[in-house]
């Protein structure tokens, strides 16, 4: 199914738009980096102590933690400790990216987000090590710079600290053929590090700030007969192919707008307008089915799947 989604956009003007998680990191880094593991690194605030997998909650605990266990003569609420914890975090991944990209041959699949058939990449990840790696394998900016071009930004001034500017702003690298690749933060980015999505609350933002998203993006359909230009419109409109993602049920933000484009084509009228959505599975996972998402690949290893669709985006 996949194969023929991808000889329509080489024959075509439709093209993909990525969702990114940090199973890029693990096939390149393993495991036991903060960058592919949220145990690892959460354990750098908190030592490892009583975390229990569900990483929102376990963020909050640390948070509860560390605020009772203060000093007393800091004195600092909860909020302020966040603050603290989250440039941390924004402070030990800006390490870790710079590590990593001294050492690129680690990732073997520079071709993965082709701006020839790729528009969009939608990173759940906070570092910008899949850019940086685009932006020497593809682009020519030397420097890339934060854009808004969707209906908050006539709202909003430009590089506004609202959390639903930031949302839908990208950045943009164009190829030495023309071809533009944008690159959307939804979860935050080490670049803003108070952007960072992490905890009950930041989570329950994303959620009504996707809500909002699409309400502008079907106000200007409707009115306008245009597209709002954000990370929901490239999930809704164009094929989406999900790698290195499991898409968790903690993942609401997302979900909104996954469930939201089913939804939008359901009618019967609708359903041949509607650009499937893939993801990379596991062996076992492709074998059922799966009322949300298409297998990318049926019956092969992560890592045969990483090669084979490298080899499929390669000129």
């Amino acid at each position: 199914m996949f194969e023929k989604v991808l000889d329509e956009i080489k024959t075509g003007n439709q093209k993909l738009t990525i969702i990114l998680g940090s199973g890029f990191h693990n096939q390149a880094l393993g495991n036991l980096s903060i960058l592919s593991n949220w145990e690892v690194l959460l354990s750098k605030l908190d030592n490892g102590k009583n975390l229990s997998k569900k990483y929102t909650l376990d963020f909050e605990q640390i948070l509860v933690n560390q605020t009772n266990n203060q000093d007393l003569s800091t004195n600092h609420n909860a909020s302020k400790i966040e603050h603290q914890e989250i440039k941390r975090i924004g402070k030990f991944l800006e390490e870790e990216q710079k590590w990593v990209l001294s050492q690129p041959n680690r990732f073997k699949y520079p071709n993965l987000f082709n701006p020839k058939y790729v528009s969009d990449v939608i990173s759940l990840n906070f570092d910008h090590i899949a850019e940086e790696l685009c932006k020497k394998q593809f682009g020519l900016d030397k420097q890339i710079k934060w854009q808004n071009k969707s209906s908050f930004s006539e709202i909003y001034k430009e590089n506004s600290v609202s959390s639903i500017y930031r949302c839908t702003s990208f950045r943009e690298l164009t190829d030495d053929k023309g071809n533009n690749l944008r690159f959307w933060y939804p979860h935050g980015s080490i670049l803003r590090p108070n952007t960072i999505t992490l905890g009950v609350n930041k989570y329950s933002r994303l959620v009504s700030d996707t809500i909002r998203i699409r309400n502008h993006f079907k106000k200007n359909e409707r009115e306008k007969n245009e597209n709002d230009l954000t990370w929901f419109s490239q999930i809704i409109q164009n094929p989406v192919l999900i790698l290195g993602a499991s898409i968790s049920e903690a993942e609401w933000g997302l979900w909104s707008a996954l469930v939201y484009k089913k939804k939008n084509f359901s009618k019967p009228s609708n359903l041949i307008k509607e650009k499937l959505i893939f993801k990379m599975m596991s062996e076992d996972e492709s074998k059922t089915n799966n009322f949300w998402f298409d297998p990318l690949f049926k019956n092969r290893a992560f890592e045969d799947q990483w090669n084979l669709l490298q080899k499929m985006l390669t000129d």
